[in-house]
């Protein structure tokens, strides 16, 4: 009877060591990333950088910070896995030597198929160290979100939640 309830105990155990280990337990109900390692500069017809804002944009702490002397656009690409309402939150900057506030960001969504879009809610920051949520409506059909921030000299946006 004791190596019945020895191996019952065993079997619960690596049940449970199953579960926690599972990528899907990992991934939970939202995903995040660093800014800096998922940022583009954003160029359209409307912008004119006076330089390549690459050679002044870096990394501290996985926030890409602007030491460039005019604003840059950053582009967020988010991926998917349901079409509904998304809500992503973004970070700024954590402290006032990375961040002295004005950054805005907008949550847009593709059909990518089209030239059209579903413009989400626009955030402005007004000091360092906040988070602050954008939410955009991607309908069945549409294929993608992103996040478009301008970042004023000597701001950063640190890191970006939100559900898949």
């Amino acid at each position: 009877m004791k190596l019945k309830a020895t191996s019952l105990f065993l079997g619960l155990c690596l049940a449970i060591l199953a579960v926690a280990a599972s990528p899907a337990h990992a991934v939970g109900p939202h995903r995040s990333t660093t800014a800096f390692s998922a940022f583009h500069v954003e160029i359209n017809t409307l912008t004119n950088y006076p330089g390549d804002p690459y050679l002044c944009l870096f990394e501290n702490n996985g926030a890409v910070v602007n030491t460039c002397t005019y604003t840059v656009g950053l582009e967020f690409d988010l991926p998917i896995d349901t079409y509904d309402k998304k809500a992503i939150k973004v970070q700024n900057g954590w402290d006032a030597i990375y961040d002295q506030a004005g950054e805005s960001c907008q949550a847009f969504a593709y059909t990518g198929s089209m030239p059209s879009s579903n413009v989400g809610t626009n955030v402005s920051f007004t000091g360092p160290g906040q988070t602050k949520t954008t939410t955009v409506s991607l309908p069945a059909g549409y294929t993608s979100i992103q996040v478009l921030c301008t970042v004023p000299p000597g701001d950063a946006i640190s890191n970006l939640i939100w559900n898949p």
